[in-house]
């Protein structure tokens, strides 16, 4: 998982929490990372027009009035997140492709070889499935929300 969007919505709550214009090197400092990487994630929101910037002595970034509302999976889509990304452990079985012109019936292929050649596939839509998942649950959860929890938890409510 990208780090991304860590810093991504930590900033957005920062700024919607502060509704001032902030610089790269303050907002690293609350987010607990470098200014150039702060930069980058910013770049990344402005792009899809979730952050304000301001260049010169009093620049920085700050909050759109509409802030609040922004949910988790714009975000996450602003830094091109994925919460289940899959990956491929080989080519498949060595051979695989002379047995398949050898052997065009399917029921004279191996069937472990069979199976590990078609768990990538199965696995890929399994992560575009969990994926989904996590996107309409952020969809429903909005920087405001977490700005309210961050509250409650500073006033020792849960």
């Amino acid at each position: 998982m990208s780090s991304n969007f860590c810093v991504a919505v930590h900033g957005l709550v920062y700024l919607y929490h502060s509704r001032s214009t902030v610089s790269s090197e303050e907002l690293a400092k609350h987010i607990c990372t470098n200014p150039a990487r702060v930069r980058k994630v910013m770049l990344m929101l402005k792009k899809q027009g979730l952050v304000l910037t301001r260049e010169g002595k009093d620049g920085g970034y700050s909050c759109l009035p509409e802030t609040g509302e922004i949910s988790l999976k714009h975000i996450a889509e602003a830094v091109e997140m994925h919460f289940a990304e899959s990956f491929r452990t080989g080519k498949g079985c060595p051979g695989m492709e002379a047995k398949a012109v050898a052997f065009p019936d399917m029921a004279e292929l191996d069937v472990d070889c069979l199976n590990a050649t078609g768990m990538a596939q199965v696995m890929q839509e399994l992560y575009e499935q969990m994926d989904a998942l996590c996107m309409e649950r952020l969809s429903r959860i909005t920087v405001e929300d977490l700005e309210k929890r961050l509250k409650n938890q500073k006033c020792g409510r849960k």
